[in-house]
Order: structure tokens, then sequence, then C-alpha cells
């Protein structure tokens, strides 16, 4: 009964720290990456002012990343369901989206033209 409890204690802890990590990257990437990239696609120069942003939430993950680093390694390693790619893409959809439309931005395949086009229909 013991050793139920703890693999519980344990699997919960497991899980908040997850969804912590999950919130984080939905906040940091997810809408402050979108928010910022949707501000700068409108400007001319848009995919430098992109690559600043992508500077700028580099460095507020980079000391989380760290933070956390082993803890991740160790589930990568014992191969936790909280790390598969469909989890992370249901845990993590904000995160995925506003990186996504970031690097679009930051590989110019959105910019203030194709944008209105995209949007409106040309």
């Amino acid at each position: 009964m013991t050793s139920k409890r703890n693999y519980e204690e344990i699997s919960r802890k497991i899980d908040q720290r997850m969804n912590s990590w999950y919130l984080f990257l939905n906040e940091i990437f997810g809408v402050l990456g979108f928010a910022l990239a949707l501000s700068v696609v409108g400007l001319e120069g848009s995919q430098f002012y992109a690559s600043l942003v992508l500077v700028f939430l580099g460095i507020l993950y980079i000391p989380e990343a760290i933070k956390r680093r082993r803890f991740i390694k160790l589930l990568r390693k014992n191969r936790h369901p909280s790390l598969s790619l469909l989890n992370s893409l249901r845990a993590g959809a904000a995160y995925w989206f506003g990186l996504s439309f970031l690097l679009l931005v930051v590989l110019g395949a959105l910019d203030k033209d194709t944008t209105f086009c995209v949007i409106f229909g040309c």
C-alpha cells in the first residue's frame, strides 16, 4: 500500500511540474510570441524585428530550461508519456502555434503584404 501511495505521489508531482513547464511555454512562446510577432508583421523590416523578438524570448526561456534540464532529461530517459509528441502538441498547443507564427515571420514567409493577402484573399 505504501509503494502505491508513493507512486501516486511521485506521479502527481511529475504531472504538476510538467503542467508548470507547459504553462510557461504557452505563456512565453505562445501568447507573448504570437502577440509580438503579430505586432511586427506589419512593419518594414519585420524579419529583423521578429528575430529580435526571438532573441528576447530565448533570453526568457534559457534560465527556465536550465532549471528543468535534469528533470526533463530523466523523463526522456524513462520515456515518460508526458513528453510524447501527441501530449506535447496537446498541452503546448499555444506554444507550437505562437512559435510557428513567429518563425514564419522570421523566415519571411509572412510579412505585411502576404499576411493581408492570406487573410483577405488578394
